[in-house]
């Protein structure tokens, strides 16, 4: 959450700096909001019920995963969704066939973490062991930004890029304009009133 808030934070700088505006953001031809909707609640639900049955936090984030798939589909024409969308599903994808999202002891230690680091009785985490399965993608990236030290994944990564991105463009790129208004299908007749004539 750190790196995505950061990260963020800096695409908002740029797109000012660039002479873009926030309230550019409000023109994204952004399609299916609905679905994401779903697939944020989704998760939460996963994330909610993970301490009442553990096999609820997979399933939350494999529905989650699926409607966010769905939902980068329908935008892929948009700079970042379909990056932040490929990271939410790399980090669904090691959650479903681990049950836990892996952490690296490793790169806790690199991030300052290793005081703080207790994954007994977190139903949603795992120490990154022999069994795991892809382990290289689950939160194996040291980020230690001094007011949130934490271990990111490389879905984390795509995520953040991809909204930093999609902030960044919406907040530059200028939306369309009409090629033509109303007046420019008047044919011009060289008399003047002649288009108001009955």
């Amino acid at each position: 959450m750190g790196l995505a808030l950061l990260v963020l934070f800096i695409a908002v700088i740029a797109g000012r700096l660039a002479g873009g505006r926030i309230a550019g953001l409000a023109h994204l031809p952004i399609k299916g909001l609905g679905i994401l909707v779903g697939a944020l609640a989704a998760q939460l639900a996963g994330t909610l019920l993970a301490g009442v049955a553990q096999p609820l936090y997979p399933l939350g984030l494999g529905l989650s995963a699926a409607l966010t798939g769905w939902f980068a589909i329908r935008n892929r024409r948009l700079a970042g969704i379909p990056l932040a969308g490929l990271g939410l599903v790399l980090n669904a994808l090691v959650v479903v066939l681990n049950g836990e999202m892996p952490v690296s002891e490793h790169a806790a230690a690199r991030a300052g973490l290793m005081s703080r680091l207790d994954l007994a009785g977190d139903p949603r985490h795992e120490t990154i062991g022999p069994d795991t399965r892809l382990g290289f993608l689950g939160q194996v990236i040291p980020v230690p930004i001094p007011v949130h030290r934490e271990v990111d994944s490389v879905g984390d990564v795509l995520l953040a890029a991809g909204i930093g991105l999609l902030v960044f463009t919406g907040m530059v790129v200028q939306p369309p304009s009409p090629s033509t208004s109303r007046w420019d299908k008047v044919p011009d007749t060289g008399v003047v009133g002649a288009d108001e004539m009955p």
